[in-house]
């Protein structure tokens, strides 16, 4: 809808220059400097107007490329930023998972020496009860 509005308001102000420019057909001399130059008006007009719509174009098309540039520049950084973070999760979960696994082997070894405590507290307590069965 803006591209729309943009060039309806275009046109209409092309219109209002061609309309001047054709009520102002008189010769004019335009000085370079160096040269002088007897145009009728409605010419000078139209190439001031056509060098006027290049100078805007070209102006906006520098503008355009740089910011498009800058758009895939930023864009390449985001991709390497979520690799790298991707690469940090990573190594976060897999030190998470062997310290989870160096806990898991100390538990099993701190159950399997009380396990070993509980057979010999068993071993001996059935000992000291045979020797007091024996006694009485």
């Amino acid at each position: 809808m803006k591209k729309q509005t943009s060039f309806i308001i275009g046109l209409v102000l092309a219109l209002v220059v061609v309309i001047f420019a054709v009520l102002n057909v008189a010769p004019t001399v335009i000085n370079f400097g160096f040269v002088k130059v007897k145009l009728p008006l409605i010419i000078i007009l139209i190439l001031a107007l056509i060098l006027g719509a290049l100078i805007a174009l070209l102006l906006s098309t520098t503008g355009s490329i740089s910011h498009k540039r800058q758009q895939k520049q930023l864009t390449q950084e985001i991709s390497s930023l979520k690799q790298n973070q991707q690469a940090t999760i990573d190594q976060a979960v897999a030190d998470a998972r062997e310290k989870q696994r160096q806990e898991l082997k100390e538990k099993e070894q701190t159950i399997a020496a009380l396990e070993a405590q509980l057979s010999d507290q068993r071993a001996s307590h059935q000992m000291a009860g045979g020797s007091n069965e024996s006694e009485q």
